[in-house]
């Protein structure tokens, strides 16, 4: 007799372990299925493939804990991939270790690209943009420490920074590899993309920030009097057509939005930063990727940029973040010299199929010029 999933897992939960990978498939595959939609069922279905993001990752890891009683690490996840090896995984109670680096791509050559992930340190964002971008060379995404409740998350760029060139270094026995390092930063990630070209020095290739901006205290003080202007001309078209009573309410909402605004501009530098009023914040996460996700946020808050005299090649969506401020021109004041490329979509979206082969296009071209330069 074939058992319903939900009895499946009920007496799965009634069985002492050791369980057999035959017992568990077919209580992961509706878990996987519903937390993954769609995309999760395909029969070659892989969790670095489907393009899906940490909400999803989070309700599939409740879903197995719930089910079985066992909490899948974050990264185990992404490295395993699949329902089959996954089970295998939770049968032996047999993980990968947690590590920085996760192979996103194979390839050939002594060059290889380094992507970084935003704030919430996983890089599943990512993942379709380095299937796309044509690279000869191995792709690698580096994520952030304690994703897996290993050690403490770390709230400080320069911090991260150093973490992820000591993790390339032990990819290669405590050296660097032979060719150029090239970076990639999506976001908050481009932050620390700048301080690990920092500290590489003459090492750096391309150094790419994809939509990169910092926190609002330290934008130019001429873009944010911009940015302010244009949310209070957004503000007053929205009264547009209001009768009196809720363009009052309305007005009173937006009002405290705009003194929130200048709150953060003049916020102090202080380490304590309440980041559950970031615009940023997002709660209800797996509690070990929101440790990771909160210490992003006071890490970007403490964060004033300093220039770098290097050159710096700007991703840009066409359509921008509308938390931020004009990236083009905060880098233009920081960078030794600055190329802005722009991409179509938004902040979100310009990671997302139709617009991420225009990205990977744009940053395979820069790449090529690159080791173009080098050869020269």
């Amino acid at each position: 007799m074939r058992l319903e999933p939900d009895m499946a897992a009920a007496l799965l939960a009634k069985t002492a372990p050791p369980w057999t990978t035959a017992d568990l498939v077919p209580v992961l595959t509706p878990i996987w299925r519903r937390a993954f939609g769609p995309k999760g069922h395909a029969p070659d279905a892989h969790v670095m493939r489907m393009s899906v993001g940490i909400g999803r990752v989070t309700r599939f890891l409740d879903g197995v804990q719930d089910a079985i009683g066992v909490r899948v690490p974050a990264t185990a996840l992404m490295r395993l991939g699949t329902i089959e090896r996954l089970a295998v995984a939770i049968a032996r109670n047999d993980w990968p270790p947690p590590s920085a680096p996760i192979l996103l791509r194979d390839g050939v050559g002594s060059e290889a690209l380094y992507v970084i992930a935003a704030g919430t340190g996983l890089v599943l964002e990512l993942c379709d943009l380095a299937q796309a971008i044509p690279f000869p060379g191995p792709i690698w995404a580096l994520q952030l420490p304690g994703l897996d409740g290993e050690t403490t998350p770390l709230a400080d760029i320069g911090a991260m920074a150093a973490h992820h060139i000591a993790a390339i270094r032990d990819q290669h026995s405590s050296a660097l590899p032979a060719g150029p390092v090239h970076l990639i930063g999506y976001s908050f990630g481009g932050l620390v993309c700048v301080e690990m070209a920092r500290l590489l020095g003459d090492r750096i290739g391309l150094l790419g920030l994809i939509d990169t901006t910092c926190y609002e205290t330290y934008w130019p003080r001429t873009e944010w009097l911009r940015v302010a202007g244009l949310r209070t001309l957004r503000r007053m078209g929205e009264l547009r057509g209001m009768r009196p009573r809720p363009a009052l309410r309305h007005l009173a909402g937006r009002g405290r939005a705009m003194a929130q605004h200048i709150g953060r501009r003049f916020k102090a530098k202080a380490g304590d930063a309440d980041f559950t009023r970031s615009v940023y914040y997002v709660d209800g996460l797996d509690p070990r990727l929101q440790a990771v996700r909160n210490a992003s946020i006071i890490a970007f808050e403490r964060h004033d940029p300093a220039p770098i005299d290097a050159p710096v090649t700007l991703f840009k969506s066409r359509l921008g973040d509308r938390h931020g401020c004009d990236p083009a021109r905060l880098w233009r004041r920081l960078a030794g010299r600055l190329d802005v490329v722009m991409v179509e979509g938004t902040h979100i979206t310009m990671l997302r199929k139709p617009h991420v082969e225009g990205l990977a296009a744009a940053i395979g071209a820069r790449l090529d010029n690159q080791i173009r330069c080098q050869i020269r």
